[in-house]
């Protein structure tokens, strides 16, 4: 059965002393004058001697002579200091704090990561894979006097501190022993998931990415695939056909709007306006927040980090509307015909010549060639292809041509 203690070192119970009102002397005067006899029971977390049971205040408690620690059962905090604290009395943002660890053996909750180094119910040795950091409003300041990470007895398992030469539980030399895994950081006071137990063999990592992945990796080859699987077939020419156009553009007024730095040379008409172009980021204040971090020898250290915040402000700038005189495509002349009409460009005439408005100009040109095929099966087709090739294409000649297999459509590439 748990039991529910909590277990404070001596620079945490002096803060509990003081918050009660009661002087050290007082203290000091009521373990001297202990009539009661060492609990048995009940030994030090701290350096394992016994905890001595003096009344103060009304209370039994158990205080250790030698380090200091004092053990608070279940409701003494909050009686002790009137009210004034819980169980556990709250810190400040900012410190170093212990560690919080359950007994996996007597499922004893809450024993201090760095004071409780074996559990003050069954005296199990403590498991620094258990540690966690503790929830807001329940932290315990440490004492931060001893640095350097914990250490693994290569005997026992129990975990040391890293300044120890010789194992607390079992006095076995600590050379060769391990450093303990530290916890993530935890930011913002969201909670680090604790290290898992060690595992009986390699994590198994999970198959489906790597099947969806491969599945769609496939799908895109078999389409792939398909898209350029073709057979051999046979296609006979059965007809040409060309088509050459000549563009014409018509100058004349064009209306268009942007920023005004952009405005184009001979534009007229302008009008302007303010409008919003872009943002700009402005400092505004800071956002702080708080980062704990595993100190590895059963505390932690909240340290108060600050960064700073931005917003975004408009910026503004003039915006134009205006007109320009540009050259624009406006119409196409066209001539077409078959094998037996020579290709020619279309005759350009009627144009307005001139540079004012209204005048027109001839502009790009463009020309097509196309062959008509058949297949065996009565299949048409299509291709456009160079003129020379048009030109070498008779009518009713046999091709070897290469088709889809999906869709049945030509590969025009390989017309020749």
């Amino acid at each position: 059965m748990a039991c529910r203690v909590w277990y404070a070192d001596w620079a945490v119970t002096q803060q509990l002393f003081e918050v009660a009102g009661i002087a050290l002397g007082e203290v000091k005067a009521a373990v001297e004058g202990a009539s009661l006899t060492p609990d048995a029971m009940r030994p030090c977390p701290g350096c394992g001697k016994r905890l001595t049971r003096f009344r103060l205040a009304g209370l039994e408690l158990d205080l250790c002579n030698d380090c200091g620690t004092t053990a608070f059962d279940a409701g003494e905090v909050w009686r002790l200091t009137g009210g004034k604290l819980g169980d556990a009395p709250r810190q400040a943002k900012a410190g170093v704090f212990e560690l919080l660890w359950d007994c996996e053996h007597c499922d004893t909750k809450n024993l201090l990561g760095k004071t409780n180094r074996y559990c003050p119910c069954c005296g199990a040795p403590q498991d620094p894979r258990r540690r966690r950091f503790p929830p807001p409003g329940e932290e315990v300041a440490a004492n931060p006097e001893y640095e350097g990470s914990d250490a693994s007895c290569p005997a026992c398992g129990t975990a040391n501190g890293a300044k120890a030469r010789h194992c607390r539980h079992c006095g076995s030399p600590m050379d060769g022993s391990a450093r303990v895994a530290r916890l993530a950081d935890q930011l913002n006071g969201r909670a680090a998931a604790p290290a898992p137990p060690a595992a009986s063999g390699p994590a198994r990592k999970a198959r489906w990415p790597w099947v969806a992945g491969a599945a769609l990796a496939m799908l895109c080859g078999v389409c792939g695939v398909a898209a350029l699987w073709t057979r051999p077939s046979k296609a006979t020419v059965t007809g040409h056909a060309w088509r050459r156009v000549i563009d014409v553009e018509r100058f004349g007024p064009e209306r268009n709007s942007g920023w005004c730095d952009g405005l184009p040379a001979g534009a007229y008409d302008v009008t302007r306006s303010r409008k919003q172009r872009s943002t700009k980021p402005v400092a505004d204040g800071e956002t702080c927040g708080t980062r704990d971090v595993d100190r590895g020898d059963g505390t932690f250290e909240r340290k108060q980090e600050c960064r700073p915040k931005y917003r975004d402000e408009p910026v503004f700038d003039e915006h134009c509307a205006w007109t320009v005189d540009r050259w624009k495509k406006a119409r196409e002349l066209e001539a077409s015909g078959d094998l037996r009409t020579p290709p020619d460009w279309p005759p350009v005439t009627g144009l307005r010549a001139g540079t004012s408005a209204g005048s027109e100009r001839p502009g790009a040109r463009r020309e097509t060639y196309t062959v008509s095929l058949t297949g065996p099966g009565g299949e048409a087709w299509t291709c456009d292809v160079d003129e020379g090739r048009w030109r070498s294409l008779s009518e009713g000649r046999s091709l070897d041509v290469a088709v889809r297999v999906l869709g049945g459509g030509i590969e025009c590439g390989s017309v020749r």
